[in-house]
């Protein structure tokens, strides 16, 4: 065996491999809700997130919306709010997209 084939011999005992009909990506309220309509209407779903189970945005946030004002904290600006926003989000975000999210959120 070559090393290639032993390395991927060695990680095939390693994982669990599920089938569902149904994938959901993100486990926030909208995907939860997702998932709980498809499986109302009787497929397998699957759900995965990239943080525990119910550590997702939509719970953190409580109902709030996230907004660089200074107006409590004169330090505040959009660039702690990108930081904030790309830390949450566990540095998958599309980096693009919460700039502009930060910049022009206010």
């Amino acid at each position: 065996m070559g090393i290639i084939t032993d390395v991927r011999f060695y990680l095939m005992d390693r994982y669990e491999t599920h089938e569902h009909d149904v994938i959901v990506i993100g486990a926030g309220g909208a995907g939860l809700r997702a998932a709980i309509e498809a499986a109302a209407h009787g497929v397998s779903v699957g759900l995965i997130c990239k943080s525990l189970l119910g550590k997702a945005h939509t719970v953190m946030a409580e109902g709030g919306v996230a907004a660089a004002l200074a107006n409590v904290d004169p330090r505040d600006n959009w660039q702690v709010h990108f930081r904030d926003t790309m830390r949450g989000g566990k540095m998958l975000n599309n980096w693009r997209m919460a700039q502009v999210h930060a910049q022009d959120g206010t």
